[in-house]
């Protein structure tokens, strides 16, 4: 078989991902690089990626509804964390989080055990929804921030509400001056980042594992994953 049937057929990622490996020159059959995905592989061959044989690595990629509070850090013995959030059979992988949500904000922060599909999805450089609730029907006025784009208040009358929401590329600078609105009743939460919008049946303090669309819009290709 070639070195693509080879590589999905041992669960290496989406369609989309083996070719970027194959790419990114990050396979190798019996230590040679190998970009071809028409490169036939012999039962016998070694076969790579990272430099990890490809039958001992399956690469993990979730989705996380992190708590407020809640550090990024993986490592499960540390409290409040992300990691403590993991299952016992999770709590094997290596896994790394995109380190870029303050702590007081709730919402979607991705992980990975794949650090080059993480530093793939940096350099995307997405833009992250942001929002938080209000008391009272009044619009705030939002200090200017040229990364701030998209800026909307929804009105509720019924429950004397508002809601702020805001696309932006300076996340830090977005939560500092959403959290600081008048009458905010509740963290900043991060609804999306880029096109992966944060599951609406993913409960605060729970993950889950991303889907093959969602790791391919997230590295900007196929459909959007909203």
């Amino acid at each position: 078989m070639n070195i693509e049937r080879y590589l999905t057929e041992h669960r290496q990622g989406t369609p989309g991902q083996i070719f970027r490996l194959l790419r990114q020159g990050r396979v190798t059959v019996n230590d040679v690089v190998v970009d071809s995905p028409r490169r036939p592989v012999m039962t016998q061959d070694d076969v790579r990626v990272d430099n990890l044989a490809v039958a001992g690595r399956q690469p993990q990629y979730y989705v996380f509804n992190k708590p407020m509070g809640f550090q990024l850090s993986m490592d499960p013995t540390v409290p409040r964390s992300l990691g403590s959030l993991l299952n016992g059979f999770d709590q094997q992988w290596q896994l790394e989080s995109l380190a870029d949500l303050p702590r007081e904000a709730v919402g979607a922060v991705i992980a990975s055990d794949d650090v080059q599909f993480l530093t793939d999805v940096v350099a995307q450089n997405w833009s992250s929804t942001c929002r938080v609730q209000l008391t009272g029907v009044v619009a705030p006025e939002i200090t200017a921030n040229t990364a701030f784009q998209k800026l909307t208040t929804q009105v509720d009358q019924a429950s004397q509400t508002t809601t702020v929401s805001l696309e932006t590329t300076d996340l830090a600078a977005a939560v500092a001056t959403l959290s600081q609105l008048p009458g905010v009743t509740g963290p900043v939460e991060r609804t999306a980042l880029g096109p992966l919008g944060c599951p609406v049946d993913l409960a605060i303090g729970t993950y889950r594992g991303l889907t093959a669309i969602e790791i391919d819009s997230l590295l900007g290709e196929g459909i959007p994953a909203k």
